[in-house]
């Protein structure tokens, strides 16, 4: 027989999606069977599978140190992503929470030999990992955008975020520069299909089969001239939230960001050498979030802000604007 105590961290969790996650080789006939039979219990009791567990709750699995064994994923040492400067990133942390400003360049998740922010989320909070729970980032920007980024330090909080991202009660607004002048305000409408072969999305102003509807909210904050180019400052608020959705949109309405190399204009890109602009200038900038209780209090009625990074304050000052 062995034993899980629940830890803070995995508060949360349900029940049977617990137990697959301590004996991920045993067949789900056979620990439904084993709940049943209470070969797997919870407490000292009868588990059904749909409890939301807690901290100090006891999982108790009567099987032979054999089986265990068979059923059980051997511990393996993993190699930790350093990730310099991690801690400059934190904007704001809790107990729940952590709030960080990823810079241009950085891959918001791994998969690869290369170190992403979620790397150095698992190395920051290693005393937090344990078979069941690993803390996550819940949004995710395109490698070259900059910005604010969400990660859960535990199971409740990392479930809460996630839903309220999905739902979107988290008000996500990011800074652009883009060529030409714009309206002081406006909504981009439309409809966006992706091709996963490419990685490339394109935009039509009517459906079309595998299309979705999207929507973009902005407003301008000031406009400049460098040079004989003119670009506009503006802000931007997403209602939909698809891939490349600010890019191509942006560029569809015939003002593509400034560095952008996938979604470009020969003007654009002509610009965007000239400013020496090396990613596109796109920053997540500012969230609001709700009234909140419970596990995300801390973050309740806040509005966070990441610092607009020097690529982007750089051809504004050159051409009298300031950001801040």
């Amino acid at each position: 027989m062995k034993n899980w105590i629940i830890s803070p961290a995995e508060a949360g969790t349900l029940s049977l999606k617990y137990v697959t996650r301590i004996l991920p080789k045993a067949p789900m006939g056979l620990i439904r069977k084993s709940m049943r039979k209470k070969n797997i219990t919870l407490n000292g009791k009868k588990m059904e599978g749909r409890e939301k567990l807690s901290a100090g709750d006891r999982i108790e699995v009567w099987f032979s140190a054999e089986t265990l064994a068979k059923f059980m994923e051997k511990e393996r040492d993993e190699v930790k992503k350093e990730i310099p400067r991690f801690q400059s990133f934190i904007i704001y942390e809790d107990q729940d929470v952590l709030v960080l400003n990823k810079p241009a360049g950085l891959p918001s998740q791994g998969g690869s030999s290369v170190p992403s922010l979620n790397d150095g989320v698992l190395t920051y909070l290693n005393d937090k990992i344990t078979p069941v729970f690993h803390p996550s980032i819940c949004n995710r920007l395109d490698r070259n955008t900059s910005g604010l980024v969400l990660a859960g330090k535990n199971m409740e909080a990392l479930q809460r975020l996630n839903e309220m991202i999905r739902t979107r009660q988290v008000k996500k607004f990011y800074l652009a520069l883009v060529l030409g002048k714009t309206e002081a305000e406006g909504i981009f409408k439309g409809y966006m299909i992706k091709d996963r072969n490419r990685n490339e999305v394109s935009c039509s102003d009517s459906p079309a089969p595998g299309a979705k509807p999207v929507e973009t909210r902005y407003k301008k904050l000031g406009e400049g001239e460098w040079q004989g180019n003119y670009f506009s400052l503006v802000k931007v608020e997403l209602i939909t939230g698809r891939s490349h959705q600010i890019r191509v949109h942006f560029a569809h309405a015939g003002h593509p960001l400034l560095g952008e190399r996938k979604y470009c204009t020969p003007e654009s890109r002509h610009f965007s050498e000239k400013i020496h602009a090396e990613r596109q200038l796109l920053h997540a900038w500012e969230m609001v979030f709700p009234s909140l209780t419970g596990t995300l209090e801390g973050l309740s009625g806040r509005t966070l802000y990441a610092p607009v990074p020097e690529d982007m304050k750089k051809p504004c000052l050159g051409a009298g604007l300031v950001i801040e």
